[in-house]
């Protein structure tokens, strides 16, 4: 579950605004899908609610989930506001408390490389078998040219915690694109880029450097 420094951060309203916009490349995603054929959505790691949001309000049946109560209350207290229904549950992202081929879509915005790699592997593989076959999985996770990358405590290879983040001493990992093809075994990918530009670290110019990624499930049978 999430940490009380994750629920504090959640349960403070000058953080919400950022976080209440969906990120352009999630709107292009929604746009590009057909709510007939892709009509169970999962936002895995859902904050309080800006794609699971906008996912409901263009007509997909939604679920969301958080590792943090608070983010999914702000959630239902969203939905509630604009009349739409998303269920959701709390629960960390490599253990989403649904049956094999729950889903058509599932997307993790900035989610699943928070810890280890065996973390990051881990929700993969969850993820590929809550997936029907022929579902889509879109993720980001930042690259080894994020600015991040080597800057805080390493705890593992890659693997930095944070001294100036959004939440100083969370755990990175920082993933190559070798590294991501070997991961998505059992996936078909479709796209994968860089998304990179500058931003403000807590006043520090900053290059971010993220990699977005749409795949297919191509496997038949669970893991």
């Amino acid at each position: 579950m999430a940490s009380e420094s994750w629920e504090a951060y959640w349960r403070d309203a000058d953080n919400l605004e950022w976080w209440r916009k969906p990120a352009p490349e999630v709107v292009e995603l929604i746009a590009s899908l057909d709510p007939h054929t892709y009509s169970r959505v999962l936002d895995l790691g859902c904050g309080p609610g800006r794609h699971a949001i906008a996912f409901a309000q263009a007509g997909f049946d939604v679920t969301a989930t958080d590792a943090s109560s608070e983010a999914v209350r702000q959630l239902q207290d969203w939905a509630k506001l604009l009349g739409l229904s998303v269920a959701s549950a709390v629960c960390d992202a490599g253990e989403q408390p649904f049956p094999w081929a729950s889903f058509d879509v599932v997307i993790s915005y900035n989610v699943i490389y928070h810890g280890h790699r065996s973390d990051f592997v881990k929700a993969i593989r969850h993820i590929h078998d809550l997936l029907r076959p022929g579902g889509l999985f879109f993720f980001t996770c930042p690259s080894r040219r994020d600015g991040k990358d080597g800057h805080g405590k390493c705890v593992a290879p890659h693997t930095y915690a944070a001294s100036k983040s959004v939440l100083p001493g969370d755990v990175h990992y920082f993933t190559s694109r070798r590294e991501l093809d070997e991961m998505l075994d059992g996936f078909l990918v479709h796209s994968i880029h860089l998304d990179e530009g500058y931003w403000s670290n807590k006043g520090e110019e900053q290059l971010f450097s993220n990699w977005q990624v749409l795949a297919e499930r191509t496997r038949g049978l669970p893991n």
